[in-house]
């Protein structure tokens, strides 16, 4: 493994922080560890996707030592007045009831609003678990009190992120909780649980509208009304592991199909996956599946194909890294540069998903030597370059901090892109990256890009 001198630092080789994926064990490659977090912090957090449900108030109960990031999460996104804390201090552990201290500080955070919020996600934290908090309690009297609020029962408890589900996992769930079952508009297809809305070119978006369905996301949705005609969908959909679990329990609630169409690069998988799509539309509208058109699915691999090509011959040699928060799929990106004979020698993860299980032995098989590097482990921390002397390609922000890297494509959950339509932006992308440089200190620290901010 190669040795990097940092900062006058002894050199320190790569030893348990990165791996040659003939070596890597599957599903984690590395030894969970103290973990190290990159400057880099273009991902969605709670408060932003919590943000995405209208006329709905966010109140975190917490001390003030982890209040800060959410605040100054809300502030950025300009909707402060959609946002109240209630500060637990040292005696309220020890003094009394924390049920009591969350009803009551709940109770006067909505009273003293100048409007009457729709809904109210109410955030517990890590101390509500230290201390056998009685959740069911806490809600069922706040819902008592508040009868014309929907609460929703969230959490924002990172000592639980390797326990079941994430706080973003529970998130996707709470927030649909208060969608009721609706008389169903057999033309009304929601994609929901995802960061990024659909890209209306992707292929997803045009098999649903060409099909003469509605395509629905909460990105578009003004109103509490407007969110609650979820309950009338005919099918729902959702392009995102973390969003997997809690649409699929909101399709048990509502009685509705369900479909999870993961932002997949490989061809065979995508041709799969349309025809999931077809049959499934087909079935809500009471037709026979549409047949396949040369027009919509060939054509378009034919072009992602010939994308795929031109920005081969553009990028040559050059090196490539790729980072799992450009897309969840980094393994199978990787696999689809490779066999357009891309240089691709690195991919930044933590963890190799199930689904990517083929591309991981694909890739052990016919690239031995690609170098799997861990984001957390804490020789990241001097296991970076601070600067980039050779021409690095970078696919992702965490590529291009670890990298040093001016050259990179600023892709957060694959940017909203699906299918065919999406290898072939991806590959202009690339070829932008590759001619242009970005400010890569100014960029990768930005939090939850593709929301609204005012910075």
């Amino acid at each position: 493994m190669k040795k990097i001198s940092a900062g006058g630092l002894r050199a320190v080789n790569e030893e348990g922080a990165a791996v040659r994926i003939a070596e890597a064990g599957f599903p984690a490659p590395f030894a969970q560890v103290l973990e190290f977090n990159a400057p880099v912090h273009e991902t969605w957090n709670i408060v932003h996707i919590g943000m995405l449900v209208p006329e709905c108030h966010q109140i975190y109960v917490c001390a003030d030592n982890c209040m800060r990031g959410v605040v100054l999460t809300a502030a950025e996104m300009d909707a402060a007045d959609r946002f109240s804390c209630v500060l637990l201090e040292e005696e309220d552990l020890y003094e009394g009831s924390l049920e009591n201290i969350t009803v009551e500080g709940v109770t006067d955070a909505v009273n003293r609003l100048p409007y009457r919020p729709r809904a109210v996600a109410v955030f517990l934290v890590c101390l509500h678990h230290f201390v056998g908090t009685d959740v069911s309690w806490v809600f069922k009297t706040l819902e008592e009190r508040f009868p014309d609020i929907d609460f929703m029962r969230c959490w924002m408890d990172p000592v639980m992120q390797k326990n079941g589900l994430t706080p973003e996992q529970k998130l996707k769930e709470s927030m649909f909780r208060p969608v009721r079952p609706l008389p169903v508009d057999p033309r009304l297809v929601c994609v929901l649980g995802d960061n990024q809305p659909v890209d209306p070119e992707s292929d997803l978006a045009r098999e649903i509208t060409g099909a003469g369905f509605e395509l629905f996301c909460l990105h578009r949705c003004r109103t509490y009304d407007d969110y609650l005609r979820i309950g009338s969908a005919s099918l729902l959909i959702t392009r995102s592991p973390a969003g997997f679990h809690g649409i699929s329990q909101l399709a048990k609630r509502l009685g509705s199909p369900f479909l999870y169409l993961p932002p997949a690069v490989g061809a065979e998988e995508i041709r799969q996956r349309l025809g999931e799509l077809r049959e499934a539309l087909a079935l809500s509208a009471g037709t026979e599946p549409a047949a396949r058109e040369k027009t919509s699915e060939e054509e378009n691999e034919i072009k992602a194909e010939k994308a795929m090509i031109h920005a081969r011959e553009l990028i040559g040699e050059t090196e490539i890294t790729i980072d799992c928060i450009a897309t969840p799929r980094p393994l199978g990106l990787a696999r689809l540069l490779l066999e357009h004979h891309f240089r691709v020698t690195r991919v930044f993860l933590d963890a190799v998903s199930p689904e990517e299980k083929d591309d991981f032995d694909w890739l052990r098989e016919h690239h031995p030597d690609l170098v799997l590097s861990s984001t957390v482990h804490p020789k990241m921390r001097v296991l970076h370059e601070k600067e980039n002397e050779g021409q690095m390609l970078a696919v992702g922000p965490k590529a291009a901090w670890f990298g040093g890297t001016a050259h990179f494509v600023n892709l957060v959950e694959y940017g909203g892109m699906w299918g065919f339509s999406g290898i072939q932006k991806l590959a202009g992308l690339m070829e932008e990256a590759f001619l242009y440089e970005k400010d890569t200190r100014a960029l990768v620290p930005r939090k939850g890009m593709g929301c609204a901010c005012v910075l």
